[in-house]
């Protein structure tokens, strides 16, 4: 029996995965250390970080998971890969004044193997897939910052406030006192 020949992908291909994984994690754990040390209050936007973090780690999954050489996996690897790819180069761009030229980079390198990984798969399905999963990546990406920026923990005395621009949605402002948000 005749092994497809995405199953035979080049080294290259491989490292740049791993590179690509490599970045986004340790970009991550930069993320994590710097919100953590930036002092002793807490973001008012609670989730926003926890998501952020777990994207990351998602899309770092999605390309771990595509190096695996199961027929099941070969089958998905193009969605895996340009999913992934669409989701560092997306947070990336939201990023890029902060954590995101390292996840910018890393998507440019997972889109490279994803753009490789399609020339081994040819056929309308794989491209339908890899476009389909580069789209929901990125929805649940714009979801999860339009939802997380809406949960706001406000201190216990004191003030605070803050904006959201939205980014599909529309834009609102808060602020805290006393214990509780309004917005605006």
């Amino acid at each position: 029996m005749a092994v497809p020949s995405v199953v035979r992908e080049g080294r290259i291909s491989r490292l740049l995965l791993i590179i690509a994984i490599v970045v986004a994690e340790a970009d991550e754990a930069l993320y994590i250390f710097v919100i953590v040390n930036q002092g002793s209050d807490r973001p008012a936007d609670v989730l926003t970080v926890p998501f952020v973090a777990s994207f990351i780690q998602l899309m770092a999954v999605l390309l771990g998971v595509s190096m695996l050489t199961s027929p099941a996996v070969i089958r998905f690897r193009p969605a895996l890969r340009a999913g992934a790819a669409a989701g560092l180069l997306v947070l990336g761009v939201f990023g890029a004044f902060s954590i995101g030229a390292p996840l910018f980079i890393a998507g440019a390198v997972a889109t490279g193997v994803a753009v490789r990984t399609l020339t081994l798969t040819p056929g309308w399905k794989s491209i339908v897939s890899a476009l389909a999963a580069a789209a929901v990546v990125v929805a649940l990406l714009v979801t999860g910052f339009e939802v997380t920026a809406r949960v706001i923990e406000c201190p216990t005395d004191g003030s605070s406030g803050g904006n959201w621009a939205g980014i599909v949605t529309r834009g609102f402002s808060w602020e805290c006192t006393g214990g509780q948000v309004h917005f605006q």
